[in-house]
């Protein structure tokens, strides 16, 4: 027997040995009988955006106050982990992880609170829910996810009841971390309460619950992108997360004067003359937040005292609970423009961040470089090159440093504003305004902090 033939002859009987080795054993892998269903929520107040994965394998990206879709999975064991990529680092970060065997019928909702540095996980368990088509009602759970908050009183109450319901309505509340059992419901309109003892710390508006739905009524804490004290969600069974405005609080309205040779101007809601909302409204300045009246309102800009001249009218719709700015901008003779912008103002606990608006008409387009101070940019690329103008860019994250503010024409190095440094700390949140000036070519940079 040759080599090459003996070689032959033992890969042959290898092979045979390995395949009647592996018809004579049993399959390891675990069979699945049914489906459970999954869906996470992020309820830490200060966290940037969490990365849900079933195994390694990307479930959906979640905020706070949000839950991911819920989503059906075989009955066997899986493992579920919580990723953050964090601005120094190129690579996510995993920061929590939870085995779960999975039972056929059964909701998990895995919670995130704490903070993406220290998070806690907690997992609510529930069956599912199979409704007949005969069935009028809904059922709801209340879930306490505020850390600023004790023991709650929840009322869910149809509309019109009294403002503060009877006991009729209360349900049971959790304590923190924790989620009541169902209560079933005659599908229709209600309105939620929630107090401590006598005092009334939330109202919502009227709600519309559908028959043969799940939902959880989720106690968030509140943020300063909303006007009120608590942050009231409605999670569907499918996973949809809806705010729930407070009814006592109005939300607000801030104007922002960035036309360039315009006038001071007062500011008039629905056609009343009698007294602005706010008067001698500078250019380069804002009014701050004003509460106003949810829903359309039609909003008039006139020359300081004198309400016969009208500069610009417009509707604006303000939703339940927002904060909203509104940036007017354009040159004096031209229809002028204006940015609507519903604030996102949540700080984030590592790391600041900014957004610009473009308002310089001299300036369409510029670039805008953000660089560690005292840094040559001649070999550094500007962070939003071609900035148009009438544009409100998308937060830029940063982390916790100083740094110079330079803006130039596109593609040159010569800077056409006064050098802005900025000293930013985890958790600014910090609104950039570029202007014209009276010279053409020097724009001007006004730096909110809210």
């Amino acid at each position: 027997m040759t080599k090459i033939t003996k070689l032959f002859w033992l890969l042959t009987v290898a092979t045979s040995t390995i395949v009647m080795m592996s018809g004579c054993g049993e399959t390891k892998l675990p069979k699945a009988t049914g489906k459970g269903t999954i869906n996470a929520i992020n309820a830490m107040p200060a966290s940037s955006t969490v990365r849900f994965l079933i195994e390694e394998r990307a479930f959906g990206d979640i905020d706070f106050k949000n839950s991911t879709e819920v989503k059906e999975f075989d009955d066997i064991t899986y493992n579920f982990n919580f990723e953050v990529t964090f601005l120094e680092k190129t690579e996510p970060t995993r920061i929590v992880s939870q085995m779960i065997d999975v039972v056929a019928d059964i909701n998990y909702t895995l919670v995130l609170t704490g903070s993406v540095t220290a998070p806690t996980l907690t997992l609510w368990e529930r069956p599912e829910r199979e409704w007949t088509d005969a069935e009028t009602t809904f059922e709801v759970s209340i879930a306490h996810l505020s850390t600023n908050l004790g023991d709650l009183d929840v009322y869910v109450a149809p509309t019109g009841t009294a403002s503060i319901p009877d006991i009729t309505y209360k349900l049971i509340s959790p304590s923190f971390g924790n989620r009541t059992l169902e209560v079933d419901l005659e599908a229709g309109e209600y309105k939620i309460t929630i107090g401590q003892g006598d005092a009334i710390l939330y109202q919502s508006y009227g709600i519309s619950f559908d028959a043969r739905s799940s939902y959880t009524l989720a106690i968030f804490d509140a943020d300063p992108s909303i006007t009120g004290n608590i942050s009231v969600r409605s999670i569907s069974d499918t996973g949809i997360s809806n705010e729930l405005a407070d009814s006592n609080f109005l939300p607000t309205l801030r104007t922002i004067h960035a036309a360039f040779g315009t006038g001071n101007i007062d500011i008039y809601a629905n056609d009343n003359f009698t007294a602005p909302i706010f008067s001698d409204l500078k250019f380069g300045e804002s009014t701050g937040d004003i509460p106003v009246t949810e829903g359309a309102v039609i909003y008039t800009y006139t020359a300081t005292g004198n309400p016969g001249v009208i500069i610009d009218e417009e509707s604006q719709l303000v939703p339940r609970g927002s904060r909203t700015s509104a940036i007017m901008l354009g040159l004096p003779g031209s229809d002028l423009l204006r940015i609507k912008i519903i604030d996102n103002r949540r700080s984030i606990a590592t790391h600041a961040k900014l957004r610009f608006i473009q308002a310089a008409t001299n300036f369409d387009p510029l670039d805008l470089y953000l660089i560690e101070a005292d840094t040559d940019i001649n070999n550094i690329a500007p962070i939003i090159s071609a900035m148009n103008f009438g544009m409100a860019y998308e937060f830029v994250h940063k982390l916790a440093n100083k740094y110079d503010l330079i803006l130039t024409l596109p593609d040159e190095k010569t800077p056409i504003a006064t050098l802005q440094q900025l000293d930013l700390l985890a958790g600014d949140v910090v609104e950039v305004l570029i202007l014209d000036t009276v010279d053409p070519m020097v724009a001007d940079v006004v730096i909110t902090s809210f």
